[in-house]
């Protein structure tokens, strides 16, 4: 495996759409930068582990920075093989208003209005640039920002929620990965259908996939597009959750044969007994991404007729059952 084979994310999208819940499951061993509570809440909950949580996260860029520096020239980021900065957007208005207290003091005798947004830049840039050479992935959550005219009146697309509409576009083209989430009650997760959506062509949103899995109505699984990929990711799971990869196998397999994705999921969790249900969702929710993914890259690059969006539940049917409980 190639250990330079990294990947540099942005996921940004409205609140609440599993943009955190994402990351942490295509990285639970990664190094999480964000509010503790929330974090813990969402892989706890959600997910069924405890997150490695930084105990005093920075609040503001030049702090991140500095503890991102520390982590590469130690090297110790690769102990996590993954770093997420959840809320991106926040820590990056927080800093403006560190700067604004602090901005020089111009010749007028007022402060730079302009000093801040020119510290937003730099900082911003030397950020990623520490993503692409960690020697690890990193994935940013951020909320979403539509577009519309910047200061100069010119028309900025929308893309992740940052203080300055420039920057907007800027970011991603920083990324490998920059997708919007979205929800698509075609999409046949039956806990959440959530997706990614990445279309370069669109001039309202700023999105994109170098690996070329993404698509307007990528399942909204990380970890799955990057197993998708020709680039051999390093994805580990969690110690002791090894098996949740045959289990998203023989899900993906079931669906890539033509079964509807809800009626694989129920026919697999039947087999398993003594599971964290968590984490047995988790598997299945894998499992259908890879499916879907698998169903989509089968169609040949040469077919240029209309692409069809893959899609596995049938109209009217039923949820499936929670997965067994120990008990």
């Amino acid at each position: 495996m190639n250990p330079s084979a990294t990947v540099l994310a942005a996921i940004f999208g409205r609140p609440k759409l599993k943009k955190t819940s994402d990351a942490l499951a295509a990285f639970p061993t990664a190094l999480c930068i964000g509010v503790p509570s929330a974090l813990r809440l969402v892989a706890e909950n959600e997910l069924g582990f405890t997150p490695r949580l930084h105990p005093n996260p920075p609040q503001i860029l030049p702090d991140l920075i500095r503890m991102l520096s520390n982590l590469a020239d130690s090297g110790r980021a690769t102990e996590y093989g993954a770093i997420i900065i959840d809320d991106a957007s926040h820590i990056c208005r927080r800093s403006m208003l560190h700067w604004n207290e602090v901005s020089p003091t111009g010749r007028s005798g007022k402060k730079d209005k302009f000093w801040a947004y020119q510290e937003l830049s730099r900082h911003l840039l030397h950020l990623a640039g520490l993503g692409r050479h960690l020697g690890v992935h990193m994935a940013l959550t951020f909320h979403e920002r539509a577009g519309g005219m910047n200061a100069d009146g010119t028309y900025c697309p929308g893309g992740p929620d940052v203080p300055s509409r420039n920057q907007t576009e800027v970011i991603p083209s920083w990324c490998d990965i920059t997708v919007r989430a979205m929800v698509d009650q075609n999409y046949p997760d039956p806990w959440f259908p959530t997706i990614y959506y990445a279309n370069p062509t669109d001039s309202d949103w700023v999105t994109g996939d170098r690996n070329g899995v993404c698509y307007e109505r990528t399942p909204g699984n990380l970890r799955e597009i990057l197993n998708a990929s020709a680039t051999d990711y390093a994805l580990c799971r969690l110690e002791g959750l090894e098996w949740q990869d045959d289990i998203a196998e023989q899900v993906a397999s079931a669906i890539a044969s033509g079964q509807p994705a809800r009626e694989a999921v129920q026919q697999v969790a039947a087999t398993i007994q003594g599971a964290d249900p968590r984490h047995l969702r988790w598997a299945c929710q894998d499992g259908i991404a890879r499916g879907v993914l698998r169903l989509r890259q089968a169609k040949s690059l040469f077919d240029f007729g209309a692409r069809e969006e893959v899609t596995t539940a049938p109209a009217g049917a039923l949820l499936p059952p929670p997965p067994p409980t120990s008990s």
